[in-house]
């Protein structure tokens, strides 16, 4: 270094402050002059190194007019930059920012220009003024404005990302400090900079993983929060971005602290504030924060309701249609969505909070909901919910596992049945995906789907019945029959599956959906004989042996009154009325007794579950279907035969005769007594009885309603006459089936005494004698 280096250093400084103008794209070469002065100045042996060879006194006169350079005349420049035009400016801070990204890159890195590109934007916030001559110039300004601030955003996302934690939370703190400063400032009308100078925070944000990092980004916003929110407009964006990037951080007190800023926010950007909000309530941390978080979702929706949230309020729907719909919908789906999804939280608490605020309010404002808007919170809020439901039968059953899933499920199935009986008139188009949605869940092969499905359309029809009109019930009754079609136990006519005694033991003890009790002592027989004297078709699990007698004993002392869970849920579903609260259904269901231990095999627990094919859980869901769609038809034909005209009647007989006559066809006298051949005498035949005296009690009293005297409409008169015609038929002929195919057994058996004869004779005694 010599004196005409300083002299020319010298110069360069006083032309930076006389010739301003004339720089333009040379500011990069003098900052970075600067740059190196500073460091040399500050650095005592790079000044030692740079002087080589020069004698003392001309060292210390250089070194000493270095320090007045770097003194005065260098902030002049800096000060200076208020009066650059504003493509100088623009260029200005680009070589600034540069410089200052070298120097980061040092080792150990500097922070001289960092510091100068904090002050600089600071002298030049007064390029936003507030009082502007013309539109054209706060046009100007805020384009000049833009391109400063899209040059200092990157440099300091760059410094706030540096490896060195010291010069990152300086970089932030700086950042926060340019923040609040520019907050003081009100913002004017569809401008966005308190968003874009947020921005660099939500990139920090969601780039950064150190712990410390987050939480001082999440402190400083915090800090903007309250000490600015009367001033905060569109800068909210940016910080629920900021928000929801943290919503999964297990920072419980940090999270607490933002949750506690939500209440002063309504206005511009209250989907961001949703979204949020949706995004804490998933948070696995710490539950307290995900309910609180669906409570604030609740504020919002009243504040959103009530008018607060400009384009969100809620009309009558008598109004005539406009493009405000449009803007309602925006407001309310994502919301409802949100809580949707949060109803299959294996929280309990999360869960339950969430599904009873969903459908809260859609109780609370759906009367102001259109119909299009109705069809599209069934499509993609309610109808979701039970998505987990209808994949259960493609690949697995619900396990006991996963409990919460079933009693969840039947308690959004009452939910969803009430909200659309409440909301009939509405929605009384949705009623076919509806009864799509329950009837797609009563063909899979978890028992437990079946239940909860078919438990709910009945608590749809008890409920909401009175409403149906006539194109309803069509569509209700088509539906059953074609489900009752569907679910025929087909499987059950090809004998190949079930030759061997594995499958055939399974079978008979869980299949046998109406199996004689079997009785293994005096108290055994006392306790059957009780049931069997008032024994009916809805509260028995399994048939009663009309003689009482005890089957033949084994080694073991004879076998235990057996009755399947199958058989349990059944018989319960088949009496329930479902109320508004989910009841725990193992309190209902009692554990199938195992047999006693016999000569020939000992059945371990879970033996069955272990050896049972698909096909056999195929056959066993569809039995229990079939006699479950028996008691959704017993349940209409008793609430409801006088509101159904003449077709629907006969479209019920017709299911029920399906139902019956396969049922009645696997239990004839011949395919009973084949059956009986190839088992042990204290086993029971695999049957279908449950189903066909369930059937046969049900269409016989649907045939005596359709042929007594019944004062119908004078429009219905002759279509009744024809049905009564047809029902008497129907009913001569299916009684008279009945007794003839027993008189031809009988008659065509020689073998009166045979033990076998006698079994099926009793095992069909109770169709007989309802005949």
């Amino acid at each position: 270094m010599r004196g005409k280096n300083v002299e020319a250093l010298s110069t360069l400084l006083a032309l930076c402050d006389t010739e301003i103008d004339a720089l333009k794209d040379s500011w990069s070469t003098i900052l970075e002059c600067i740059s190196r002065l500073e460091y040399l100045v500050s650095s005592p042996a790079m000044t030692a190194t740079i002087m080589q060879g020069s004698n003392q006194i001309s060292k210390d006169a250089i070194l000493q007019s270095l320090k007045e350079l770097s003194g005065k005349p260098t902030e002049r420049v800096f000060l200076n930059c208020l009066n650059l035009p504003s493509e100088s400016v623009v260029e200005f801070f680009t070589g600034l920012c540069s410089i200052s990204a070298e120097e980061l890159k040092q080792t150990p890195a500097r922070v001289f220009s960092l510091r100068k590109v904090v002050e600089v934007s600071y002298y030049n916030m007064g390029r936003i003024r507030m009082v502007i001559s013309s539109p054209d110039e706060v046009l100007l300004m805020f384009l000049v404005w833009a391109r400063i601030w899209s040059v200092l955003a990157k440099h300091f996302i760059l410094a706030g990302s540096h490896g060195d934690e010291e010069i990152a939370r300086y970089a932030i703190d700086s950042l926060r400090q340019l923040g609040m400063k520019y907050m003081e400032r009100a913002e004017l009308a569809h401008f966005t900079f308190q968003n874009d100078i947020l921005k660099p925070f939500v990139v920090l944000m969601r780039s950064g993983r150190n712990e410390s990092i987050r939480r001082l980004i999440l402190n400083c916003i915090v800090g903007v929060i309250k000490s600015k929110v009367g001033s905060i407009k569109s800068g909210w964006r940016s910080i629920f971005m900021i928000f929801t990037t943290a919503a999964d951080d297990d920072l419980e007190a940090i999270v607490e602290i933002i949750l506690e800023q939500f209440d002063q926010v309504i206005g511009d950007c209250f989907m961001d504030c949703v979204n949020c909000l949706i995004r804490f309530a998933n948070n696995r941390s710490a539950q307290g924060i995900s309910l609180k978080a669906i409570a604030l979702l609740r504020i919002c929706e009243n504040r959103l309701a009530e008018g607060l949230i400009h384009g969100g309020s809620l009309k009558p729907i008598d109004i005539p249609a406009d493009g405000t719909r449009d803007v309602i919908e925006f407001y309310w789906s994502p919301m409802l969505a949100g809580l949707s999804d949060l109803t299959s939280d294996p929280r309990s608490e999360v869960r339950n909070c969430a599904l009873e605020v969903l459908f809260d309010l859609l109780n609370e404002r759906g009367n102001k909901f259109s119909s299009s808007f109705w069809e599209n919170i069934f499509h993609r809020v309610l109808f979701p919910i039970f998505d987990h439901v209808r994949q259960a039968g493609k690949e697995s059953s619900i396990s006991s596992g996963d409990e919460w899933l079933r009693k969840s499920s039947v308690h959004a199935l009452q939910l969803l049945c009430n909200l659309f009986n409440t909301f009939y008139k509405d929605v009384s188009f949705m009623l076919p995906p509806l009864l799509s949605l329950l009837l797609d869940c009563a063909k899979k092969t978890d028992q437990t789907v079946v239940s909860i499905s078919l438990g709910a359309l009945v608590h749809l029809i008890e409920v909401g019945g009175h409403h149906f009109g006539d194109q309803d019930w069509d569509t209700l009754l088509k539906s059953i029959k074609d489900a009752s079609y569907t679910t025929q136990p087909l499987e059950l006519l090809n004998d190949l599956g079930f030759e061997n005694d594995k499958h055939h033991n399974i079978l008979s003890g869980d299949l046998e959906i109406a199996s004689i009790k079997t009785i293994v002592n005096g108290n055994a027989l006392n306790e059957n004989q009780e049931t069997s004297r008032g024994a009916d078709v809805e509260d028995s699990a399994g048939m009663a042996s009309p003689s009482g007698r005890a089957t033949k004993p084994t080694d073991g002392g004879g076998l235990q009154r057996s009755q399947t869970l199958g058989q349990r849920i059944m018989g319960n579903m088949f009496m329930r009325t479902f109320t508004s609260k989910p009841k725990n259904l193992s309190s209902d269901v009692i554990a199938p007794s195992s047999p006693s231990k016999t000569t020939d095999a000992t059945t371990e627990p879970d033996t069955r579950e272990e050896e049972e094919s698909p096909m056999l859980a195929t056959i066993r869901s569809k039995c229990m279907t079939q006699l479950l769609l028996l008691g959704v038809i017993d349940g209409i034909q008793k609430k409801y035969w006088d509101k159904l005209k003449a077709q629907q009647k006969i479209t019920m007989m017709e299911t029920l005769f399906s139902v019956l006559d396969f049922a009645a066809s696997y239990n004839s006298y011949t395919n009973l007594r084949s059956r009986m051949h190839q088992i042990p005498d204290e086993r029971p035949p695999l049957n279908l009885l449950r189903q066909e005296l369930s059937g046969t009690c049900i269409y016989l009293d649907i045939l005596q309603k359709a042929t007594a005297a019944v004062n119908s409409r004078e429009e219905d008169t002759v279509k009744e006459e024809k049905l009564e015609g047809l029902a008497e038929q129907k009913l001569v002929y299916f009684c008279e089936k009945v007794l003839r195919d027993t008189s031809d057994f009988q008659s065509n058996t020689e073998e009166t005494t045979n033990m076998v004869v006698h079994r099926v004779l009793e095992l069909r005694a109770p169709i007989v004698v309802k005949v």
